[in-house]
């Protein structure tokens, strides 16, 4: 079964008293909550839909499972993570970064690594340059080694502040661009792929209420946006 499932926001952390105070607005918000996105080719026609369910686990985490579904609500697979605030910031899973269709491409090979986190801090301001982040994980089939998947997110920055509007309501959120290298290497080959992702990121729900997703020569690829909150 596939373990990465791509376009919705994993959250993890620390837990103690001051971030269970900083986080309790984040969770209330998040728990027992279902979300649902649509994604669209450039072209704005659908490409297929994601599903998010999140329930509390204590003071700072929350309990997060994702299905993917392509356009005829077929079934792609699904994943679980934690979702996790520290207080000072949310980190986010980076594998939801890993471009849908290369998850496709892969099919239901078996994927593993260690968890990696991109940092969102609680206060974020126009013009602040966020960390990067880097994730290794390997690719199997029936426990042996098949090839590796390479994450690279560089240049985070929050560009300005800007409500968003979509099916689901109106969101606070801040403008993020991020420039992605991501690479497939499986029996010799090695297949790379360069975009840039912009995201309006919400922190009142520790995710983004819309994202688009820019190829090599700046043309748009596609376009994914909170459609419900049930």
């Amino acid at each position: 079964m596939k373990k990465l499932i791509p376009a919705i926001i994993f959250l993890t952390s620390f837990i103690c008293h001051a971030s269970a105070q900083n986080c309790s607005p984040f969770i209330s918000n998040v728990n027992g909550k279902k979300f649902t996105y649509i994604n669209q080719g450039g072209d704005s026609k659908p490409m297929g839909s994601m599903v998010c369910n999140t329930n509390k686990k204590d003071a700072a985490t929350v309990n997060a499972r994702i299905e993917l579904f392509d356009k005829t609500g077929k079934s792609m697979g699904s994943g679980n993570s934690e979702i996790i605030c520290t207080g000072q910031a949310i980190k986010i899973d980076m594998k939801t970064f890993i471009p849908a269709a290369s998850l496709r491409q892969l099919g239901n090979m078996e994927m593993t690594g260690d968890t990696k986190y991109l940092s969102y801090p609680i206060n974020l301001k126009s013009g602040q340059k966020l960390d990067d982040g880097a994730l290794n994980i390997n690719i199997g089939n029936n426990g042996t080694q098949m090839g590796q998947v390479q994450l690279n997110i560089n240049n985070r920055k929050v560009e300005k502040q800007e409500k968003v509007t979509t099916k689901a309501g109106s969101f606070d959120c801040f403008k993020i661009t991020n420039d992605i290298i991501f690479r497939i290497s499986m029996m010799g080959a090695s297949i790379p792929f360069q975009i840039k992702v912009i995201e309006w990121f919400a922190p009142k729900l520790g995710r983004f209420a819309k994202s688009e997703t820019y190829g090599k020569d700046g043309k748009l690829v596609a376009t994914t946006l909170l459609d419900a909150i049930n």
